[in-house]
């Protein structure tokens, strides 16, 4: 399994792009979150939106939602032999999120006689409900009001038999997310979002370090993160984390 940072940054990012992933399960393309960066962060690691088999989408901020629209509709209106031949977009969502989302792609897939559910296919998980896709298991995490109060979002544990990550998604307040319980002896990488200074909606690295045992500070990776990383050189080589980098490929599972 490959997982591809298309990008690492926060919502204002001027070099990082927004924090999105292309996950390599088993030969298919499963698109973590879709910012408006996305036009250029997934050409620019080599894919394209036809390529894309699955869609998460953890919460409706536009660094994570404000590209789907272009996405789904440029696999909707594909042509073959100068015949429409639409690929619908499969789009995977936390059941409490589904409604908010199809209301905000409404605005703009709802005319011409034409619904959401034409352009998109909705799975929809709940708590502990698995998703199969090959020999993997993607499963939700609600963080509802942990990432901005009022705000529904999730994260995700991805797992085969032998190893998982787990991907925080936005998160400031980390102990009522209970993230520690997803954690197990197969888990082989944290990815967390980490702020490097004071943020009233993301982690800090000391909120993040005080979180997590120290046992578990080598399996973190730190995404999401300020575009001036560089300048935290020192503090990221004591807390013994990794950061994420757009277009590095990692391969963990």
């Amino acid at each position: 399994m490959k997982i591809c940072p298309l990008g690492v940054g926060g919502a204002f990012t001027k070099s990082n792009y927004h924090n999105n992933y292309i996950i390599e399960v088993d030969e298919k393309f499963l698109l973590i979150d879709a910012g408006t960066t996305l036009r250029n962060s997934l050409p620019a690691a080599g894919y394209d939106y036809l390529a894309i088999d699955f869609v998460f989408i953890s919460h409706l901020h536009y660094d994570h939602v404000g590209g789907l629209e272009e996405l789904v509709m440029t696999r909707f209106w594909q042509f073959e032999n100068g015949q429409h031949s639409p690929i619908k977009t499969t789009i995977i969502v936390h059941e409490k999120l589904a409604s908010l989302l199809k209301n905000y792609l409404k605005n703009s897939l709802e005319n011409q006689e034409r619904t959401v559910e034409d352009f998109c296919d909705f799975i929809l998980l709940k708590n502990g409900e698995a998703l199969t896709i090959g020999n993997y298991t993607f499963s939700v995490i609600d963080t509802t009001n942990f990432h901005a109060d009022g705000l529904i979002s999730a994260g995700f544990k991805l797992s085969s038999k032998k190893a998982n990550i787990v991907f925080s998604g936005d998160i400031k307040h980390l102990e009522p997310t209970k993230l520690i319980e997803q954690i197990d002896e197969n888990t082989v990488g944290i990815f967390q979002d980490v702020s490097f200074t004071f943020n009233g909606v993301h982690a800090t690295l000391k909120e993040v370090l005080d979180y997590y045992p120290a046992r578990l500070h080598g399996k973190i990776y730190a995404m999401h993160y300020n575009d001036n990383v560089e300048d935290y050189k020192e503090e990221i080589k004591q807390a013994n984390i990794q950061l994420v980098k757009k277009h590095e490929v990692l391969e963990l599972l």
